[in-house]
């Protein structure tokens, strides 16, 4: 059954009832169209049938099969045939469709047509659907219609062009020489389109952007006549003239000015008259305002001019609207690296929107408040972060903790403030806090801090650790500070008093260099630069933020305890028993309690309910808490007495080691660091081993890194997968890592210690091949630019490491990041996660790849990147072999 007309099948979906009614009559409608497509040939029956398609199509039905239909209406006669047959050409087709090169002859004979309207239907699906074929063949037509001498055509030609040269680049030459006509047109929408096609061809011809800088002092005089003419009625949008013309006006400015310091100053006066001029009560005044900051801050304006541009974003941070806020913080986050001082006079406003209702707002809030972070803001603005941590979505806890653990180590001004805050951070989300940051933590107290801070930070910890077990990381840290300094722990003394707020940094304390903290980690790199000027304090606080930072004990000092021994057993048994601790906490309990023992050996009863606490945990299906728990027991026996002491003895701080970055795979949350450091296990005695925890079996192999490995990229090479990396067994554990247990602060991949009178294995191998460890430009285009860094290891000789790093030299952010790599058959790779998807303005991200290559041949790769920037989709594949046959 045929419903016939387009408002029958209208009336029929809507009186249906249920989406299964619906289904039925689409699914009988489409049955008869198609009927009528096979044996009906009348030109009417075709109009109303495809009409009818275009609807379903809206439901969201498919409706493929009435795309040459449209093509047979686009080439009739008939005006009405035509409008029908170019819109469903424009919405059932699209580049990639072979079938689009049969509407090719309809668009050339149409654009020749006497009808203007008839040619500003095909310049419209021109402007739609064109490939890059199309665009080869239609570009003559388009750029005769530019001179066309009705303004009707010359608007639709003009956008037509933009999309020619979006597709096919080469082809951007055609149009440069007829942009200074367009713009120059008295009809608006002209001019509006010929911004846009001057501002696109910049993007791809050199040709076109010296000629848009030529044109700069033209351009800024249109701007400046909208901005002080009264605007008449028909281009009046709120009382501003023609705010669309403005803002594509101020866009091809931006991109005309950029780099160029005669041209930037050619735009001060007119930048400065928009900013004062413009009403930004409305939406479409903030609109001008936003995009004239957006210009002062991208091209090398005057001082003053970048100040007024952030005072702008400023009002737009304030405004109610949450789109208005959005933008204001993402450009904020983008300025902050050269106008921080300014920025920092807005942190008031970026605070408060931490706690906005909108979880995007909040997210892009956090971000500019790490980036505000600078030797005088540092403490307000960790507290202020850490009062919105509890209530932060799961989602951007991970990254919070990792960035508030580097911004303390940073701009720590004292060692008390340092474990003050970190403890604070470890109780409020300690389940989120990477290893790394955990052992830093640790060896800080253990190596940096004087007896009277250890003794509050195992204190406190135990207060702590008392209130909540949730926190793993706070109960791995706290229970190995009770272990280590359990006598200081219940010993009375005065100094064990919290010392008063702001005290000048130890001199012992050595300040960390310039966008460096204390282990060579590139932080800035992370957070974003300190302010070189003290900032205003933030705004009083609010009810709500008093009673949120109570609830967390911010404005109270951390609780302390003075436990008795007996006290600290218990706890560290409930520790070791509680299912919902961590097997790598429970492991530690045992540990700690060892040391207890040793501490109060002269306590018998207290040491046989250690004893008792370990015989329940010799039957453990855990076998590393088991071997713990048997040899621990046996330490201490009556026979043992003379080595326990010893054993169980205070352990020196770990120690860090640089190593290369192949030894280790980057945590998914880390920041993007330029300097990389990890923790290396040192070559231990048999005395060590038994310093560190007595006599232990070896634990569980460490699980194998998650990789992801693609070794085909899309059958380009018709690669087969390769076998996955087998895992590494540890032979050997340090002081703490033998107190964590199995846990991620070693880095997947063991390596030998290096000789402590040679250099490192890397070093040895760069120092073999000049041309190891060199960047390579492989790919440098949209914004993007790509280096390969490689290395090698001596004791793999046949695998070349390959440090990609993606560097963003556009104008927008980038995401969506995705880079795949093909070799030939005779080699092998692996491609692990890459440091990041998004990539700010300025910004690089870093991937692995591990090639092996048992034939030593030279390596060729074949590269597909892709990824987002100013919504548009950007997807390149070329082969690389640039690579010196030396590093083979």
């Amino acid at each position: 059954m045929s419903f016939f007309r387009l408002k029958d099948l209208i009336r029929a979906v809507r009186v249906c009832k249920t989406a299964a009614d619906e289904r039925g009559v689409i699914r009988r409608e489409s049955a008869a169209i198609r009927t009528s497509f096979r044996e009906v040939e009348s030109q009417d029956a075709r109009y109303v049938n495809v009409q009818k398609l275009l609807y379903i199509y809206l439901l969201g039905f498919p409706v493929q099969f009435g795309q040459l239909e449209c093509l047979k209406l686009a080439a009739s006669a008939r005006f009405s045939d035509k409008r029908v047959g170019y819109l469903g050409a424009t919405l059932l087709l699209d580049e990639r469709q072979d079938i689009l090169t049969l509407l090719t002859n309809s668009l050339k004979n149409d654009m020749h047509s006497e009808d203007d309207y008839i040619v500003g239907l095909a310049l419209s699906a021109l402007s739609c659907v064109a490939s890059a074929e199309v665009a080869n063949d239609l570009v003559d037509e388009v750029g005769r219609l530019l001179d066309a001498p009705r303004s009707y055509l010359r608007k639709k030609a003009a956008l037509a062009a933009v999309r020619i040269v979006r597709r096919e680049p080469e082809l951007a030459g055609a149009f440069v020489k007829r942009t200074q006509a367009l713009l120059a047109d008295r009809h608006h929408g002209v001019r509006l389109a010929a911004a846009g096609l001057l501002t696109e061809l910049c993007a791809y011809d050199p040709d076109a952007l010296d000629e848009a800088r030529r044109l700069v002092p033209a351009v800024a005089r249109q701007l400046q006549g909208l901005v002080v003419a009264e605007p008449a009625p028909e281009h009046s949008v709120g009382g501003i003239g023609d705010p669309f013309l403005q803002v594509a006006l101020l866009r091809l400015l931006r991109t005309a000015a950029r780099g160029s310091q005669a041209a930037a100053d050619e735009l001060n006066d007119v930048l400065t008259l928009v900013a004062t001029h413009v009403d930004g009560a409305r939406n479409v005044g903030m609109a001008v305002l936003y995009e004239c900051a957006m210009t002062a801050l991208a091209v090398p304006s005057e001082p003053p001019l970048r100040v007024l541009a952030i005072n702008l974003l400023g009002r737009l941070l304030a405004d109610p609207d949450n789109n208005a806020r959005y933008v204001a913080l993402a450009t904020l986050s983008a300025a902050v690296i050269t106008e921080a001082p300014s920025v920092q006079r807005h942190r008031a406003t970026v605070i408060r929107c931490m706690r906005d209702d909108d979880p995007s707002i909040r997210r892009r809030a956090i971000d500019l408040s790490f980036a505000l972070i600078g030797p005088d803001s540092a403490k307000p603005i960790v507290d202020q972060i850490l009062r919105v941590l509890p209530d932060a979505d799961p989602e951007l806890r991970p990254s919070i903790v990792h960035r508030l653990a580097a911004a303390i180590t940073l701009f720590a001004d004292s060692r008390d403030w340092h474990v003050e805050r970190m403890l604070r951070v470890l109780s409020l989300a300690g389940a989120h806090l990477a290893a790394r940051d955990l052992f830093k933590f640790v060896r800080l107290v253990a190596a940096d801090a004087p007896e009277p801070l250890q003794r509050r930070a195992a204190r406190c910890s135990f207060a702590l650790l008392e209130r909540d077990l949730s926190q793993d990381a706070m109960v791995v840290a706290g229970t190995w500070l009770i272990g280590e300094y359990a006598d200081l722990l219940i010993a009375a003394s005065d100094e064990s008093a919290v010392p008063g707020p702001g005290p000048e940094p130890e001199p012992d304390l050595p300040p960390p260099g310039p966008g460096l903290d204390a282990d060579g980690l590139d932080i800035l790199g992370a957070i974003g630069a300190p302010a070189p000027e003290p900032a205003p304090e933030p705004a009083a606080e609010s009810a709500a933020d008093r009673a949120r930072a109570a609830a967390i004990g911010l404005d109270e000092p951390l609780p302390e305890a003075t436990p008795e021994p007996e006290r600290i057993v218990r706890l560290l048994a409930a520790i070791a028993r509680s299912p919902a601790t961590s097997p790598t906490a429970q492991r530690m309990a045992l540990t700690a309690l060892a040391k207890v023992a040793g501490r109060f050996a002269d306590r018998p009863a207290l040491v046989a309910a250690i004893r008792e606490t370990y015989a329940r945990h010799v039957g453990s299906i855990d076998a590393e808490a088991q071997a713990r728990a048997v040899e621990f027991d046996r330490l201490l026996s009556r026979s043992l007495d003379g080595v326990r002491a010893a054993v169980v003895e205070r352990m020196p701080a770990p120690e860090y080691a640089e190593v290369p970055y192949e030894e280790y795979v980057l945590n998914p949350t880390a920041m993007r660091m330029k300097a990389l450091t990890v923790i290396r296990r040192p070559a231990l005695q048999p005395e060590d081993l038994a310093a560190a925890a007595g006599p232990t079996s070896p634990g569980p192999a460490p699980q194998p890194t998650k990789q992801s490995v693609v070794s085909d990229l899309l059958n380009l090479m018709d690669e087969a997968p390769p076998a996955p990396p087998q895992p590494q067994h540890s032979t050997g554990a340090d002081s703490l890592a033998d107190l964590l247990g199995t846990t991620s602060l070693s880095p997947p991949a063991t390596s030998p210690a290096p000789d402590s009178a040679t250099t490192t294995p890397a070093a040895a191998a760069a120092a073999a091949s000049p041309d190891l460890d060199k960047e390579y430009e492989a790919y440098r285009k949209n914004g993007i630019r790509v280096t390969l860094t490689p290395s090698k290891k001596p004791r793999l000789p046949a695998v070349v490491d390959l440090l990609a790093t993606f560097y963003n030299e556009g104008e927008a952010a980038m995401s969506g990041l995705n880079f795949l790599v093909a070799v030939p058959k005779s080699q092998k790779i692996q491609i692990h996660p890459p440091s990041g998807q998004h990539i700010s303005v300025g910004a690089s991200v870093t991937q692995l790849l591990r090639v092996s290559n048992p034939t030593r041949s030279a390596l060729r790769l074949r590269m597909k990147i892709v990824f987002t920037a100013d919504g548009q989709t950007h997807e390149d594949m070329l082969d690389f072999g640039g690579l010196p046959p030396s590093i083979v």
